[in-house]
């Protein structure tokens, strides 16, 4: 498979995840979960009652009863389940469905789908830049020699509040002569990266956007910016996206990956 085609194949995935029933475009709320032992939240317009499984652990408690009509992973709740962390599904109706989540500082909390939401209807697809080899930057992945965490400001968090993510060290590249540093944070077994460049509020998402990399063993790393992605907030504004910090913001425009999401009027 060409680099094109590969191309073609990834944005094609990107397509299907973004339009999917739990997909960025149909979150329609996240809720911050009381985290105190015995501290129950009710959620205005869903069924059932929540509740930390356990103080400053992932994880979500549902209550409810038979007739509430919820199911989770394919089984009717009547009483109490445990909700896994991004794995347990939760399902209201056809359309409407929930999962525990966590983000640094926010171990719990409930993101709700709706897969008939106005988002997924008036979306018609991601602009991208056509695919440019230029911008496939050989890079070298630095291992720190501690445990890191790194600062983030998030997109809807009140202005000087920070959340720490685990950055275990940091991708090195030279453009045009000049040296660079990026710090990625853990997601899984990859880095992600979320940049800023000059594209930014004119030709792409204004707050940044994100690429994933997967170093090889000999700390040699691809950096290709045809496949930088928009970042959820993009898709739906429920999401409490990571803004890129000060390293991350570089001074020139990367004309590579995604723009924009395209919409219908209305």
């Amino acid at each position: 498979m060409n680099a094109m085609t590969s191309l073609e194949a990834w944005r094609a995935d990107r397509h299907r995840s973004v339009t999917g029933a739990q997909g960025d475009l149909a979150l329609i709320g996240l809720h911050e979960i009381g985290q105190r032992t015995g501290q129950h939240t009710t959620i205005p317009g869903l069924p059932g009652v929540w509740s930390a499984a356990e103080p400053d652990m992932p994880g979500l408690m549902l209550e409810a009863a038979a007739e509430d009509g919820i199911e989770v992973d394919g089984r009717p709740v009547h009483g109490s389940v445990k909700l896994e962390t991004d794995h347990s599904l939760v399902r209201f109706s056809d359309t409407l469905t929930a999962q525990a989540a966590e983000q640094p500082g926010s171990p719990h909390l409930l993101a709700v789908w709706d897969a008939s939401a106005e988002a997924v209807s008036r979306f018609l697809g991601i602009e991208s830049y056509p695919f440019d080899p230029d911008w496939v930057i050989e890079a070298e992945f630095v291992l720190d020699d501690a445990a890191r965490k790194i600062a983030f400001e998030h997109k809807s968090d009140r202005s000087g509040l920070l959340r720490y993510h685990e950055s275990p060290g940091d991708l090195r590249f030279v453009k045009d002569g000049a040296a660079y540093t990026l710090r990625p944070f853990m997601s899984g077994s990859s880095l992600i990266v979320v940049f800023g460049d000059r594209t930014n509020g004119k030709t792409t998402y204004g707050m940044g956007r994100m690429l994933l990399v997967t170093p090889n063993p000999d700390g040699s790393a691809a950096l290709d910016f045809n496949r930088a992605f928009l970042p959820p907030c993009a898709f739906s504004p429920f999401f409490n996206c990571p803004l890129p910090p000060a390293a991350n913001r570089l001074p020139f425009e990367i004309a590579a990956g995604e723009m924009s999401v395209l919409q219908r009027e209305g």
